[in-house]
């Protein structure tokens, strides 16, 4: 029941009069923060603070985001744009989640913006899986479609694949629709990520994610 009202919220938002975002998707560990080995929402009680610096961007050279999980199905994040000026939000439903004994995978519908270094208000349906080859590699594939707001007849195809290498390292490249975003991430601890990327494959970007957990260690 509580995912069928978090739908329905969803769909309702769709209605609203579009508002600024900023979100390159569900699975990108640049913006989410969550870094690339988990590839889903933020966990409950967790906050993920993500700063986001592009030198030669087009429509704003940063993005100051806190994202938190609300619930195992549910997250939302806030921010604001350097340059534009805008306020920013996004928020990301998971109605299903992967099973490793067989081909389902995880479901994600959210709202935001799909592609990185703009601030268009999109939203997006996303499919991912993963696979882990031994303890120090793994891969995760995603696909979905987006639609920018409020033009919906047109639709943008999304992808993207990273690597996870030893828990700290994760290659990976996204395509949201218009270009690819190649990228590394450096996960050296729980609480911090660092990630450089190619907006578009030629303008250098670099992402610092904090991670804060609300709650006590039993």
């Amino acid at each position: 029941m509580k995912k069928v009202i978090g739908f329905c919220l969803l769909v309702a938002l769709w209605y609203i009069k579009p508002v600024w975002a900023q979100q390159c998707g569900p699975f990108c560990p640049v913006c989410s923060g969550s870094g690339s080995s988990t590839g889903g929402l933020v966990s409950p009680g967790v906050l993920i603070q993500n700063f986001l610096y592009i030198p030669n961007g087009k429509e704003e050279i940063g993005v100051i985001n806190l994202r938190g999980g609300a619930t195992s199905w549910l997250d939302l994040g806030i921010g604001y744009t350097i340059e534009a000026k805008k306020t920013v939000w996004s928020l990301r439903l998971q109605p299903l989640t992967e099973t490793e004994s067989s081909w389902q995978p995880t479901i994600i519908v959210g709202t935001g913006s799909v592609q990185t270094g703009r601030s268009d208000q999109s939203i997006f349906v996303q499919l991912s899986k993963s696979w882990e080859f031994s303890e120090v590699f793994a891969m995760r594939i995603s696909s979905g479609i987006a639609s920018l707001l409020p033009d919906t007849e047109r639709l943008y195809g999304l992808a993207a694949l990273t690597l996870t290498i030893t828990d700290h390292w994760s290659p990976f490249i996204t395509h949201d629709g218009i270009n690819f975003h190649p990228g590394i991430s450096w996960i050296p601890t729980d609480w911090l990520s660092v990630a450089t990327i190619l907006i578009e494959s030629s303008e250098p970007a670099i992402s610092v994610s904090f991670r804060y957990s609300l709650q006590k260690d039993r």
